[in-house]
C-alpha cells in the first residue's frame, strides 16, 4: 500500500466505534480500498436476493460477485454491513482465521504486475494457495465453472461460423460433401466434443485431464495458432480494456465510437435488452427488501421515499455511458458546497425540481437547502470536503433487471445510512452553534 492508501486504511482500523470506522468507509467509497467492499457486499445481497433458480444468472453478468463473500457467515456479513472495512481487511480476517503463513499471506496480498504473463503466474499461485486452505467455496467454484461453459458457449458461436463459412468454400471448390465433412472431423467436430465433455464431467481430476488433452490437441494441430490466440487472447485482450476504460472520458474519444463499443459490448453479453421504462425499475427499487438488523428502518424508508417522489434519479446507461462495461451503477451528485459558514447552490436545476415538488420559488427552495440540507441531500466527500450530494441509479433495462435494482438500491440505503449517522452529529452541532 502507498503511504495515502496506509493512512486511511490505519484510520479505519485504529477507530473503536463502529459508526466511525462505518462512515470512514462510506465517505471514501469511490477509493479503490473500499470501492470492492461496498460492491461485492452489494452484489453479493442481491445475488442472495434472488430464488435459487436465477442466481447463476445473475451470477454470469456481475463483476462485483467477488468469491471472498461467500466464505463468510451471517455475523461476518453484519460486520461488514456495520463497519465497510477496506476490502484488504476481510481477507486479512480469513486468512487469520486459516492461521496462514506470513509467506502465502504475502503472495495473496500481492498486487497482479501488468505484465499479462506474470500475471497470469501470480494467479496461479495465488489460486493454489486459496485451494490448498479451501478458500473457494462450492458455490463460487459452480459460478466459475458455469462462466467459463458459458465463455465456451459464445466463443462456439464464432467458431461454428468460421468453420461454416470454410466449409462452404471446401464443397463449393470440389462439389464433394466428404471434403468438408473431413475437414470439420480433423479439429472443430471433436475438439467441440471434448469442450461438452469437460463441463458435463462432475470429476475435477477428469475435467483437468481432458483440459489439458484438448491443449495438447490444439497445440498438435496447429501450433503457431496456439501462440497467435495466446497472443491476441492472453496478452492484447488483457490491454484493450485498460486502454479503453483510460480514454472513455477523454474529449479525443468520439462519443459515436463509445456508443457502437458499449453496444457491442452489450450485444455479445446475450442480455437482450429492453426498452428504457423508468417507472418499471423505480418499482422493482421501491420494492426491495432489506431484513437486516443492521440496516436501520429509517434509512430504507429514506430510500423508498426518495424513489417514490423521484428525487433519486434514473437513468439508462446506453445513453449516460458513464462506464465502458457497466450494466448498472450508482453515483452521487454534487449539489451544495459548504463555503465558510455559508452553503453554495452549484446544481440550481435539481433545486428547481426540488423547488416544483414542493410546490414553492426557487429562491425559497434554495433558502431551504442552505438552512438545513441534509433535509433534502445527502454527504459525499469531494477533494477532501464535504458536500451535499444527490443520488443516480443507472440500470440496464434488461432480464437481471430485478437484480440489478437490488444491487444498486442496496448501494443507495449504505449511503442513506450515512446521511442519517452524519445527520445526527451535524444536528448536534448545528444545536451547539
Amino acid at each position: 500500500m502507498d503511504e495515502k492508501v496506509n493512512e486511511l486504511y490505519n484510520l479505519w482500523m485504529n477507530l473503536k466505534n463502529e459508526e466511525e470506522k462505518y462512515l470512514v468507509g462510506w465517505l471514501h467509497w469511490n477509493v479503490p480500498l473500499f470501492t470492492p467492499t461496498i460492491e461485492g457486499l452489494s452484489a453479493y445481497k442481491a445475488y442472495r436476493s434472488l430464488p435459487n433458480s436465477r442466481r447463476g444468472e445473475y451470477a454470469l453478468y456481475s463483476s462485483h460477485l467477488y468469491d471472498i463473500f461467500f466464505l463468510l457467515d451471517e455475523e461476518k456479513i453484519g460486520l461488514i454491513e456495520r463497519t465497510l472495512p477496506p476490502y484488504a481487511y476481510i481477507g486479512e480476517m480469513i486468512w487469520k482465521e486459516k492461521s496462514l503463513p506470513e509467506e502465502e499471506v504475502e503472495i495473496l496480498k500481492r498486487k497482479l504486475p501488468r505484465n499479462p504473463l506474470k500475471a497470469r503466474e501470480l494467479l496461479k499461485k495465488k489460486e493454489k494457495i486459496l485451494r490448498k486452505y479451501d478458500l473457494i467455496s462450492e458455490e463460487y467454484e459452480d459460478i466459475l465453472e458455469r462462466r467459463k461453459e458459458d465463455d465456451w458457449k459464445d466463443l462456439r458461436k464464432i467458431m461454428a461460423f468460421f468453420y461454416g463459412i470454410t466449409s462452404v468454400e471446401i464443397y463449393l471448390s470440389t462439389s464433394d460433401f466428404l471434403n468438408p465433412l473431413l475437414y470439420l472431423s480433423t479439429f472443430p467436430i471433436p475438439y467441440q466434443i471434448l469442450k461438452y465433455f469437460s463441463f458435463k464431467f462432475s470429476n475435477k481430476k477428469l475435467k483437468n485431464y481432458i483440459d489439458k488433452l484438448l491443449l495438447l490437441y490444439f497445440f498438435a494441430k496447429s501450433p503457431i495458432g496456439l501462440v497467435i490466440s495466446t497472443v491476441k487472447f492472453g496478452i492484447l485482450a488483457s490491454f484493450i480494456p485498460k486502454i479503453i476504460e483510460k480514454y472513455w472520458h477523454s474529449r479525443y474519444f468520439p462519443n459515436f465510437l463509445r456508443k457502437s463499443l458499449y453496444s457491442t459490448e452489450i450485444f455479445l453479453s446475450n442480455l437482450k435488452p429492453k426498452r428504457f421504462d423508468e417507472r418499471e425499475i423505480r418499482e422493482e427499487l421501491y420494492n426491495i427488501r432489506i431484513d437486516s438488523q443492521n440496516i436501520p428502518k429509517s434509512a430504507v424508508d429514506r430510500f423508498k421515499e426518495e424513489v417514490d417522489n423521484e428525487i433519486i434519479e434514473i437513468e439508462d446507461p446506453r445513453k449516460l455511458l458513464l462506464d465502458p462495461w457497466a450494466i448498472s451503477w450508482y453515483r452521487r451528485r454534487v449539489v451544495a458546497i459548504p463555503e465558510g459558514k455559508e452553503i453554495k447552490v452549484v446544481d440550481k436545476n435539481f433545486v428547481a425540481k426540488l423547488a416544483r415538488k414542493e410546490g414553492v420559488f426557487l429562491d425559497e427552495m434554495e433558502e431551504r437547502i442552505k438552512k438545513r440540507p441534509l433535509t433534502y441531500l445527502g454527504f459525499d466527500l469531494w477533494n477532501g470536503k464535504i458536500v451535499f450530494t444527490r443520488d443516480i441509479i443507472g440500470i440496464l433495462p434488461c432480464k437481471i433487471q430485478d437484480a440489478l435494482a437490488y444491487k444498486e438500491g442496496y448501494t443507495a440505503v449504505l449511503g442513506k445510512k450515512a446521511d442519517k449517522i452524519l445527520e445526527e452529529r451535524w444536528n448536534f452541532n448545528y444545536k451547539e452553534d
